[in-house]
């Protein structure tokens, strides 16, 4: 497949990924709107993360590592029968294994919370528990949604696999729109969004069923481990798991951390995340998740000039995009915050300490995206090893960075930006590491022209700040107290095209599919 073939698929992630990620922040300022950033906005946050936690163990991340290189190589040998065993088995096995995860989470729901949210005072461990409950069966629906995800992704059904996610969250929205002016209080109504996030994870399911059905035919879960690929991919499974488990107990000493910190510091981690990941999803999401089933043919063809290629391009793809969105972030962060959430419950103080964690997220996002592609490269060889060494020692930067930062400002509303900071120190070294392994493996990673590329992304980037801070300066001098909804859409419209003339001139392609205007030639 050649690199405009892989930017067309790409292109179609990430627009999948676009419509359920647009719909997910709609849920995020729905959520803001009527929680703000209190006890019940913590306890939800915290009792989603219990739940989800299995989710990213066995969901979409593993099966995307596992799985799906085995059942795409099957397809590639055009061998349908031994690609529909394998789904099977695999379906068995991932309902066997949540449905016995969820039974035991659902009677541990108190030591699971009084071990990862020791710091929340009595009533707000008490609602964690209760809401942790409704949500913990969600496990095995979205564990299920992560396999019909790997079914049409191996074919090469991109689109409704992503986009499918919106229905979730449009449960949700429609819960808030419908019953949050009604609820008696926000422990009810977060109780009545529990189940509601439950219901929209059935019905993103039932969303996908009909083009897996046709893709994969007829479901019939077996737990026959002796069907072709099954082995091998539970051995492959096993670093992935452990891999994730290492981010996942990272992810619940966040909570942890963040159970001691003010009140309202689980909820604002969350929507800053909810806004950080966004271009990392539409781009280093897109880009992995669009070349991992032709990184796998190449690698099983031994074609290691056309899976470096791959790595390449898809590399300079994700730079171009998440390089000037950590930028519009730092500097204009407070605008990004305000736009989505502020109203209802969350005010100015709630946006501000939104806007510090979303700024200490913003620095890792270069890394976030790339280990997303270079992550897919190793799956691709069938090295789950090099990713789990890589994943241990970045979260052991991230706990230490994290801790280091976070504790001693734990009395104050910035302290939560800490943890973010954490993350994203941990996530670039996690990047170091894998850069390093496959410059081993497939030579020169980044050449000459690409350093190039990144500085020209760098320059208009930073050009680009630099109108965006000016039109702050002249929206503060003429609209003082305009909401920042109105002024801000059309200071980071400046910036967005500023972004893209600039690159354009400087010789961008990329820029130039954006604007539609020929490739500039410029000197190097």
């Amino acid at each position: 497949m050649s690199d405009a073939g892989g930017g067309r698929a790409a292109f179609v992630v990430g627009t999948g990924i676009l419509i359920s990620r647009v719909v997910g922040l709609l849920r995020q300022t729905a959520f803001a709107y009527y929680f703000g950033a209190g006890a019940a906005a913590d306890a939800y946050g915290a009792a989603f993360k219990i739940p989800n936690a299995v989710r990213n163990l066995l969901g979409e991340g593993t099966l995307s590592a596992a799985f799906v290189p085995l059942y795409s190589r099957l397809l590639a040998r055009d061998d349908p029968r031994a690609a529909r065993a394998l789904a099977n088995a695999v379906l068995g096995l991932l309902l066997a294994a949540t449905s016995v995860l969820t039974l035991v989470g659902v009677a541990a729901a108190p030591i699971l919370t009084q071990l990862l949210a020791q710091g929340f005072d009595e009533p707000t461990r008490e609602l964690t528990t209760r809401l942790t409950r409704v949500l913990f069966p969600m496990t095995g629906l979205m564990v299920l949604s992560g396999w019909c995800l790997g079914i049409q992704n191996s074919h090469r059904r991109f689109f409704w696999s992503y986009a499918s996610a919106a229905i979730w969250s449009l449960a949700q929205i429609v819960l808030l729109l419908v019953a949050g002016p009604r609820a008696a209080d926000m422990a009810t109504l977060s109780y009545w969004l529990a189940w509601a996030t439950l219901g929209g994870a059935l019905l993103q399911i039932g969303a996908q069923l009909p083009e897996v059905l046709r893709l994969a035919g007829p479901l019939r879960p077996t737990l026959d481990r002796a069907a072709e690929g099954v082995m091998p991919m539970l051995r492959n499974m096993l670093p992935v798991i452990t891999a994730l488990g290492v981010v996942q107990i990272s992810s619940f000493v966040d909570l942890y951390i963040a159970s001691f910190l003010p009140s309202g510091a689980v909820a604002s981690i969350g929507y800053a995340n909810a806004l950080a990941l966004l271009p990392v999803s539409l781009f280093g999401v897109s880009v992995a998740a669009a070349a991992l089933p032709d990184l796998s043919r190449d690698s099983g063809a031994m074609a290691m000039d056309a899976l470096l290629e791959r790595v390449r391009g898809g590399w300079q793809r994700i730079l171009f995009y998440v390089i000037p969105s950590a930028v519009a972030f730092i500097v204009l962060g407070d605008y990004c915050v305000a736009i989505l959430y502020r109203a209802g419950r969350f005010g100015a103080a709630e946006q501000a300490a939104v806007q510090w964690v979303l700024g200490a997220y913003a620095l890792g996002l270069v890394s976030f995206g790339s280990v997303k592609l270079l992550g897919s490269a190793y799956y691709a060889l069938q090295d789950y090893r090099t990713p789990l060494r890589a994943s241990m020692t970045s979260i052991a930067v991230s706990i230490a960075v994290s801790v280091s930062i976070a504790v001693p400002l734990r009395s104050l509303p910035i302290a939560a930006a800490g943890i973010a900071l954490g993350s994203a120190v941990g996530s670039y070294m996690n990047l170091a590491i894998l850069a390093r392994g496959l410059r081993r493996r497939l030579g020169t990673l980044y050449t000459a022209a690409m350093w190039q590329g990144t500085r020209r992304i760098v320059i208009a980037a930073a050009v680009a700040g630099l109108v965006g801070s000016l039109l702050r300066v002249a929206q503060q001098a003429w609209l003082p107290s305009t909401h920042p909804r109105l002024t801000g859409l059309p200071i980071l419209a400046g910036f967005g095209v500023t972004y893209l003339v600039v690159a354009w001139i400087m010789g961008s392609a990329e820029a130039a599919r954006w604007l539609r205007r020929p490739v500039r030639r410029t000197r190097a």
